[in-house]
C-alpha cells in the first residue's frame, strides 16, 4: 500500500501567486492611510506569516492609534480588490491540481485568515479541487506551530504523517514537519524540506508521484 495518502498545500506562494498583491496592499495602505513608506524588501520578512503578526508589529513599531483588526481590515479591502482583478495561480498548477484531485485527497493549509482564503480560493478556481481549507482563523496556533497541518489532515480523515505537504516559507515548512508530513519545499527558505523543487507545478507533479508509489 502507499505510505502517503493525501496532499496538503499552502496557499499563497504555493498554489496562488498572490504574494505580490499581499505586498502591494500593505504598502499602499500604509502609504495612503498612515504616510509610512516601506518597500518589497521589507515585506519579504513577513512572507509565510499571518496579517495579524504584521499588524501587531506595525502598531507597536509606530504607535499607531488603531487596533490589529482595524489595520488588517484596511489592508484586506485593498488585497481583495486586487485579487479579484488580477489574482492568478502559477503556470501549470491548475492542470496538476486537476490530475491530483481525481486520484488523491487534497486540502489547503494556509496561514491566511478565513476572510482572505474565501476570496482567493474561488477567484482562482481552486474550489474545484477541494472543499477542505484550513486557515489561521480555524486554529489556536498558526504556523510555525503544526496546528493548521494537523487539522487539515484530520479533516481529510488521515494522519499528518501520511501526507505530503508543499510549502514556500520557513514558518510553513516548520509547521508541516512538526505535524509529521513529508515536505516538498519550493525554495531555500524551506530549509527543513525533504526535497526542494523550485517550480510549483513540478512540485505538484512530484507529490502525485510520491502519493502513487506503492510500498510493499
Amino acid at each position: 500500500m502507499s505510505q502517503y495518502l493525501a496532499l496538503l498545500c499552502d496557499l499563497d506562494g504555493t498554489l496562488a501567486d498572490t504574494e505580490p498583491q499581499h505586498c502591494a496592499a500593505w504598502l499602499e495602505m500604509l502609504q495612503q492611510d498612515y504616510d509610512l513608506t516601506y518597500d518589497v524588501h521589507w515585506f519579504d520578512q513577513w512572507i509565510g506569516t499571518s496579517d495579524r503578526v504584521v499588524a501587531d508589529w506595525l502598531i507597536g513599531e509606530h504607535k499607531l492609534g488603531t487596533t490589529v483588526d482595524e489595520l488588517i481590515g484596511f489592508k484586506q479591502q485593498r488585497f481583495h480588490e486586487m485579487v479579484r482583478v488580477a489574482g492568478k495561480s502559477f503556470p501549470g498548477v491548475l492542470d496538476e491540481l486537476a490530475s491530483l484531485s481525481e486520484q488523491f485527497p487534497l486540502a489547503i493549509a494556509t496561514n491566511s485568515g478565513r476572510a482572505d482564503a474565501d476570496v482567493v480560493v474561488p477567484a482562482l478556481g481552486l474550489d474545484r479541487f477541494t472543499k477542505i481549507i484550513v486557515t489561521a482563523t480555524d486554529v489556536e496556533n498558526i504556523k510555525p506551530a503544526p496546528d493548521i497541518y494537523l487539522l487539515a489532515a484530520e479533516s481529510l480523515g488521515v494522519h499528518a504523517a501520511g501526507c505530503v505537504a508543499i510549502e514556500d516559507s520557513a514558518p510553513g515548512g516548520i509547521s508541516a514537519k512538526a505535524a509529521g508530513c513529508y515536505l516538498i519545499g519550493l525554495n531555500d527558505k524551506v530549509d527543513m524540506a525533504d526535497e526542494t523543487i523550485r517550480d510549483n507545478a513540478a512540485a505538484l507533479a512530484r507529490a502525485r508521484q510520491i502519493l502513487g508509489t506503492v510500498y510493499l
